[in-house]
């Protein structure tokens, strides 16, 4: 016995054959044949209009379940004698079944499939590369701004000074200053260096309110952190 296939596969092939008719009546039923049974939509009103606008919203309720891939056979009603009966009727299916993507025979999707797969992962890595470099650029100018700021910052060029002035101190011979040679230090004489560093301090009197505890500080990073104070010293001397 030979197995009848749906003729219709999309809705608007369903209303395309409802439009050919210039009956408005029509029922719906579930599978490829008509069965009273098995009835799921029917109008039987002589709107042409109302009819489609029910059959669209019957049509668009099976398509919005993707697991109903039953087949479906619409019958037109016409009126023969006293009696409406179904004059015409063609089947339709609407939804198919889900086929898989078929493995090749090392078991791997298909070409085509493994080609996206390729594709996303070079998507990613390219991502992945301009984020690096994007964080590189970012880290490097935060740190040139955040020395350059210090550097700029008057109660640290106050600080460095007095730090030199504390360092210099009378009687002491000094030779080089945290770690880097001073020549021009090392010609000076002690009577010398007692002037610049008088002369230094009664300057800094003017313009920092705070001496004191500015070269506290200045002495304390000196003690506790020479590696922060040598680059200071290295910035100011440029």
């Amino acid at each position: 016995m030979a197995t009848f296939q749906p003729e219709i596969h999309n809705p608007q092939g369903v209303l395309d054959y409802y439009d050919n008719f210039d009956i408005a009546g029509y029922s719906v039923y579930a599978g490829h044949k008509i069965d009273p049974k098995m009835g799921r939509y029917t109008y039987t009103g002589n709107d042409k209009n109302e009819g489609r606008e029910q059959l669209t919203n019957a049509l668009n309720a099976i398509l919005q379940n993707p697991d109903n891939i039953n087949t479906y056979c619409i019958a037109m009603l016409g009126q023969k004698g006293k009696k409406v009966e179904e004059i015409n009727s063609i089947s339709f299916q609407l939804n198919k079944r889900q086929s898989l993507q078929p493995y090749n025979q090392i078991g791997a999707y298909q070409p085509n499939l493994i080609n996206e797969i390729n594709a996303l992962r070079s998507e990613i890595a390219a991502l992945k590369m301009q984020q690096d470099m994007e964080e590189d650029e970012e880290e490097e100018p935060e740190e040139e701004n955040f020395l350059a700021g210090l550097m700029k910052s008057p109660q640290i060029q106050t600080m460095i000074l007095s730090q030199l002035g504390n360092l210099f101190a009378p009687n002491q011979k000094v030779t080089h200053v945290a770690g880097i040679q001073t020549e021009t230090m090392t010609k000076e004489t002690e009577v010398d260096n007692e002037e610049r560093i008088y002369e230094a301090v009664e300057r800094l009197k003017l313009i920092d309110d705070q001496l004191a505890s500015d070269l506290e500080l200045l002495c304390e990073m000196g003690e506790t952190d020479k590696m922060q104070f040598n680059f200071l010293l290295k910035m100011l001397r440029k």
